[in-house]
C-alpha cells in the first residue's frame, strides 16, 4: 500500500497526540505502581522501574516514531491491538482502512 487515503490520514494525525498521552498515563501508572508496592528494597524497584521504561520505549516508539502516510494504517493497527483504539474510534476510518487494520489485527 502507498499510504492511506487523505481523510483518514487527517484522522490518526488529529489522534496522535491524544493516543501518545494515553500510552504515557499507562506508562506513569505503572511505574506509579511499582513505586508504592516497593516496600523497603529499593533496588529491586529501579530495577522493575528500568524495565518498564526500557520495554514500553520501544512499544511508544513503534506505535508513534515516523508517523507517515505510508505506514499510518501499521501504526493504526497497532493502536487498536494495543487497547488505545476503540472500536468505535475505529469506525470513523474508511472501509478500507478498517479492513486493512482487521487483516493486521486478526
Amino acid at each position: 500500500m502507498s499510504g492511506i487515503l487523505e481523510k483518514d490520514w487527517k484522522k490518526i494525525r488529529a489522534m496522535k497526540d491524544e493516543k501518545l498521552n494515553a500510552v504515557c498515563a499507562n506508562i506513569l501508572d505503572e511505574i506509579n505502581q511499582v513505586i508504592r508496592n516497593k516496600e523497603e528494597n529499593n533496588h529491586k524497584a529501579y530495577l522493575k522501574i528500568w524495565d518498564i521504561v526500557n520495554t514500553r520505549d520501544k512499544d511508544v516508539a513503534d506505535m508513534f516514531n515516523d508517523l507517515k502516510r505510508s505506514n499510518a494504517v501499521y501504526k493504526l493497527a497497532l493502536w487498536y491491538k494495543n487497547g488505545y483504539l476503540t472500536e468505535k474510534e475505529l469506525n470513523v476510518f474508511s472501509d478500507e482502512t478498517r479492513s486493512i487494520i482487521n487483516v493486521l489485527c486478526n
